[in-house]
């Protein structure tokens, strides 16, 4: 009986040291330490493979992705700078989003989104694509850094934008 009520003081000193850590280094970094850093690489469509994992979800237009698409990209009556625009104001009003590299010469631009309560991260690549003068579609990777798979949140969060964006 002495041992148990030992173990489990043990145990919760323990808990409490983890969390007070947790609280002290912070969400993010404490993700870092366990799992590693997140690896952002510069997406290139063109050239794009997809890993086996289900943790992703790529829109893509016809022949501008090497790598099977998810789902085909939708096609906009807007000029590539207004749909650019649009979007941009739109992602930067999500929950839990952070900037990351953008390529202004490319219009392509790269966000990470954190999930509410774990803050695991994903990252969102999207690329706008003129198609003519008025007209104009985009690219879009979403995927996880940690684990295999995201039990869908990739899809879910793009067909979401996808849908909130044509209406």
């Amino acid at each position: 009986m002495m041992f148990l009520k030992v173990f489990m003081g043990l145990l919760v000193g323990i808990i409490i040291f983890i969390l007070a850590g947790l609280i002290f280094i912070g969400r993010d970094r404490g993700l870092e330490l366990v799992f590693g850093p997140i690896e952002e690489k510069q997406i290139n469509f063109s050239t794009l493979t997809l890993p086996s994992t289900p943790n992703q979800f790529l829109v893509c237009p016809k022949s501008f992705c090497q790598a099977s698409v998810h789902r085909e990209s939708p096609v906009y009556n807007l000029s590539v700078d207004e749909l650019k625009a649009e979007w941009l104001t739109f992602i930067k009003k999500q929950p839990r989003i952070e900037e990351g590299a953008a390529d202004e010469q490319k219009k392509q631009y790269d966000f990470i989104q954190r999930t509410e309560w774990i803050r695991y991260p994903d990252s969102i690549t999207i690329r706008f694509i003129p198609l003519g003068s008025t007209t104009s579609t985009l690219a879009i990777y979403s995927r996880s850094h940690y684990g295999k798979s995201d039990f869908g949140m990739n899809e879910q969060r793009i067909t979401n934008w996808l849908t909130q964006m044509s209406g």
